[in-house]
């Protein structure tokens, strides 16, 4: 029987605030092809100790990267990404990789994943870098991380847009 693992969200944050004004030179920077935002996004994950996916049927069922010439669309374009982590993994599914799930606003955690959505596709990514509580404990707003217009906890509630709000449960 598979077991689910943890994804480590504070190693996934730790990246997140280090690189999020940065370009790590370990990875190729995608702002001059439409955007760095998944590219990163994907490193925090893999920083989170999730590891790289080799197993799907084709490039959009996998996720890696080792190169510019050696990586899948889910790595680094936004739609893909959200795509390949909300369907690579269920209750029923055998897959390694990513398991992730549709989550509401007010569930999320350190290193959960929101992405702006435009006419049904998603086109931006962020991951959550701090969740602002009052003083009874009640929701006040998220910080987020992101690359293409490099922001470093920012408040969720600046940004504008259709969003689609991701809740990382592990891999296996």
């Amino acid at each position: 029987m598979r077991q689910l693992k943890e994804y480590n969200r504070k190693l996934a944050v730790k990246y997140a605030r280090i690189w999020a004004l940065y370009r790590n030179p370990k990875y190729k920077d995608y702002d001059p092809w439409g955007g760095d935002c998944t590219n990163y996004i994907s490193q925090c994950m893999h920083a989170g100790g999730i590891p790289f996916d080799h197993d799907g049927k084709d490039e959009l069922q996998k996720w890696y990267w080792y190169s510019d010439s050696s990586r899948t669309p889910s790595w680094t374009a936004a739609d893909p990404f959200g795509r390949y982590i909300l369907n690579n993994n269920n209750e029923n599914t055998q897959n390694k990789g990513i398991y992730a799930v549709i989550a509401e606003y007010n569930e999320l955690e350190l290193g959960d994943i929101i992405q702006l959505i435009y006419q049904g596709k998603a086109y931006h990514t962020m991951i959550v870098t701090e969740v602002l509580l009052d003083d009874r404990n009640y929701l006040i707003d998220y910080l987020i991380c992101q690359h293409t217009e490099d922001l470093l906890d920012f408040p969720l509630s600046e940004k504008i847009g259709e969003r689609k709000y991701i809740k990382i449960l592990g891999y296996y």
